[in-house]
């Protein structure tokens, strides 16, 4: 007998969970070559688009432990590509700044990514993208909100 999982697929967790895995490694296969993992390529996305942005806002963006986020800052700081600068108004926060060398890594990865998604979602056109984002958008915020309701 052929192993089914016909059951589980009536569930939309497990069909996110079933597109996410190989999504996940082909994306990291990807950033592997750049020196960068999926957490990290996040968090430089964000310090990107978020210059002078904390740590805390950061573990809350990406909605990961405090300490998590000090470890990717870590590895980002030591490549070179973000900076943690004193915050002025409390001494033990840091604003979170790209670097150019952080800012040149960022374009390449991007390209990567664009290009590892071009190729994974080639079957499916631009509007059924934007819906699916939106979809999963959606769902993102219901869940974070079931979450926290819970806690």
């Amino acid at each position: 007998m052929e192993p089914d999982d016909r059951l589980l697929r009536q569930f939309v967790g497990y069909n996110i969970k079933r597109a996410f895995i190989p999504v996940q490694e082909d994306v990291s296969d990807t950033l592997a070559p750049l020196g960068l993992r999926v957490g990290t390529f996040s968090a430089l996305a964000v310090v990107v688009a978020s210059p002078g942005i904390s740590q805390t806002q950061l573990s809350q963006i990406l909605n990961i432990k405090r300490s998590g986020v000090v470890l990717v800052v870590d590895e980002l700081e030591g490549m070179g590509a973000v900076e943690r600068m004193p915050v002025e108004s409390d001494r033990r926060a840091y604003a979170l700044q790209v670097t150019a060398e952080g800012r040149e890594l960022w374009q390449r990865a991007e390209f990567a990514v664009r290009a590892h998604e071009a190729a994974l979602f080639s079957e499916l056109n631009p509007e059924e993208l934007r819906v699916l984002r939106g979809l999963l958008d959606r769902a993102a915020r219901g869940a974070r909100r079931r979450r926290g309701e819970r806690q």
